[in-house]
């Protein structure tokens, strides 16, 4: 996440894991869905959700809006859905805590309510909680939180609440900014913006303690300048969101061709980028891997959410296919839109 804040509380050190490469699976489209966007607002403490995010454009007014004490949301985070339970994961970073709510699908207007569940406490090891990921088929969730990655199994169960231990705690040696997990592969990726990085590992379900990344995709042929979002799409390559490093690297999407081989100084093979983009601090993306692939892109700088249809082909300086932002939105400079998550079944 951009703007993430550096807190050093632990040594680390080093481990390892084996490539295993296998495509990345591809969603079975609902014919009658019409998709449902939900996006978090940092700034304003609040997430919205935006009805036919398939078609939603402009000045699109959220169908929901959840918000108020009850919510507990103080400068929410990433996001990560799990769209057949209809339950959001919500990194609340300045409640030091995850939030989960169920039945998000279902929520209409603004409605303060509690979160289904929190994990909070000092046995959960949250202190700057600032990117989710769900292994769905294992039931575990992966929360960034700086330099460590926690681990909670049986994410899905009632009693995965409160002041509940992590089940592991992975220290990757540096601070984490975004992750993603590719569960079909067994394999984790995660953004390092200091080090302009995205360090992959592989056997993602057994890593636990100081570990080695077994692929590092770093150096000036990558065009990585502070990576903010981590996506593996429905062709199989590794897309992410960088912020730009203000001189030389523009705010941009690279691609690369094979997330389960890419490794070192690995030039793109596409990068959505320039002045047509529209992109000033791209943060959080989600790829919709149906059809010809859709990103969706979290950009607080900009205030909207940018979508990029036909991402199989997309290149070079393109504007966004679709653009959510104006009065009716939510979405402003102020309220800080940083995080996006998208139901492609509903």
């Amino acid at each position: 996440m951009v703007g993430c804040v550096i807190s050093p509380r632990r040594t680390l050190g080093g481990g390892g894991g084996t490539p295993t490469p296998t495509p990345s699976p591809t969603p079975t489209p609902n014919p009658a869905a019409t998709g449902k966007l939900y996006v978090s607002n940092s700034g304003a403490g609040s997430i919205l959700r935006f009805d036919n995010a398939f078609t939603a454009n402009a000045d699109a007014s959220p169908a929901a809006t959840i918000t108020g004490a009850a919510t507990t949301l103080h400068s929410p985070s990433f996001m990560t859905l799990d769209a057949a339970a209809d339950r959001l994961y919500v990194a609340n970073t300045g409640d030091l805590s995850v939030v989960i709510f169920d039945g998000v699908s279902t929520k209409a207007g603004t409605v303060n309510i509690a979160p289904t569940r929190i994990i909070a406490g000092a046995a959960t090891g949250l202190l700057q909680p600032t990117d989710v990921a769900l292994d769905k088929g294992r039931d575990m969730l992966y929360v960034a939180d700086d330099i460590d990655i926690f681990v909670f199994n049986s994410a899905s169960a009632a009693a995965t609440n409160g002041n509940v231990a992590f089940s592991r705690d992975i220290s990757p040696g540096f601070s984490v900014s975004a992750i993603f997990i590719d569960a079909a592969n067994n394999r984790l990726f995660v953004a390092d913006q200091a080090a302009d990085a995205i360090a992959i590992f592989d056997n993602a379900s057994t890593l636990n303690g100081p570990v080695k990344a077994t692929r590092v995709v770093q150096g000036a042929a990558t065009h990585l300048a502070v990576p903010s979002g981590v996506a593996v799409d429905g062709a199989g390559r590794l897309i992410v969101s960088n912020v730009g490093n203000g001189t030389t690297i523009p705010p941009t999407i690279t691609i690369y061709a094979n997330a389960a081989t890419v490794d070192a100084n690995a030039a793109p093979v596409a990068e959505i980028t320039g002045t047509n983009t529209g992109m000033v601090t791209p943060d959080q993306i989600v790829v919709d891997r149906t059809g010809n692939g859709t990103l969706y892109n979290a950009d607080p700088g900009a205030a909207r959410i940018a979508i990029f249809g036909g991402l199989n082909t997309a290149n070079n300086n393109i504007a966004p296919t679709r653009s959510i932002h104006g009065p009716s939105t939510g979405l402003t400079v102020g309220s800080q839109p940083v995080g996006v998550a998208l139901d492609n079944t509903r």
